[in-house]
């Protein structure tokens, strides 16, 4: 059975705020699916993708036209420059890109994984997993790494955490921030950095999703266009609220209080299964 419009809004909603709370958007949108009854539709979890991706660009903008502004000053020729391009920025661009791709090569265990979404007991353990993941930074020793401290091996471990988003469970976010926090990262460049790598896992989210959707039987109708684009406008809402939660916490509390959370919702998903 298809969602109707209040269901597609609150799937909308609850994806926004999974997506960048660090719950996991793919485990909670699989709960929403099996407590409602309702099936999973590529052309949902594009619109869901889109609002997240539009809320996110509101916050990373500023960042990226930093560090594209510094990019353009760098590739001038010495000579030719009116200043020199800002150090920090074009080591922020390194951690990116060696973090992406280790992020981006982790989507190829995409198709293995995606068979996984709608057992309980694994999304239960990876809630579980997700939650330790969490927890653990608070008893390590803080840190102010950024860029120019952080080394290779860092940015390739932030970002394939960053990747096993793609697992049931483990929230992108949350594991990139927390693998950071536990290689000495600053947490505010720690949160940058995992929303930062967060623009093109969800630019290969909507690509995959654009395949099944037109891959699939049948065509778009306006009713489920409409549909979809509730679901939109709950994701752009919810990944808007997410992400300021997160800008604010990361320099007032920390992340660490989501863990109960994530275990409350592994114990909440195994006995789910248990009863189903």
């Amino acid at each position: 059975m298809q969602p109707n419009w209040l269901e597609s809004l609150i799937y909308g909603l609850i994806s926004g705020l999974s997506e960048f709370l660090p719950v996991s958007s793919e485990a909670h949108r699989a709960l929403f699916l099996r407590l409602t009854g309702t099936v999973d539709e590529a052309g949902l979890r594009l619109a869901v993708h889109i609002g997240a991706f539009l809320a996110l660009l509101i916050f990373c903008t500023p960042i990226l036209s930093r560090l594209r502004r510094e990019r353009k000053i760098a590739a001038v020729p010495k000579k030719h420059r009116r200043r020199q391009p800002d150090i920090r920025s074009l080591l922020d661009i390194r951690v990116l890109r060696t973090a992406g791709i280790a992020l981006l090569l982790a989507f190829l265990a995409y198709p293995i994984v995606g068979r996984l979404y709608e057992r309980l007991w694994v999304l239960a353990i990876f809630l579980a997993i997700n939650g330790m993941l969490l927890y653990v930074p608070q008893f390590l020793p803080g840190a102010n790494k950024d860029s120019q401290s952080l080394s290779s091996l860092d940015a390739v471990l932030i970002g394939l955490a960053g990747g096993a988003g793609v697992i049931p469970g483990i929230s992108r976010v949350g594991a990139s921030v927390s693998v950071g926090l536990t290689r000495g990262a600053d947490r505010r460049y720690a949160l940058d950095t995992g929303l930062l790598l967060s623009i093109p896992a969800l630019i290969v989210l909507a690509l995959i999703d654009c395949g099944g959707l037109f891959s699939g039987a049948g065509g778009i109708t306006a009713f489920s266009a409409a549909r979809y684009f509730t679901a939109a406008v709950g994701s752009f809402a919810g990944s808007y609220c997410a992400v300021s939660i997160l800008r604010f916490l990361a320099v007032r509390a920390g992340f660490s209080g989501f863990a109960y959370y994530c275990w409350g919702a592994a114990l909440f998903s195994f006995v789910l299964y248990l009863t189903i």
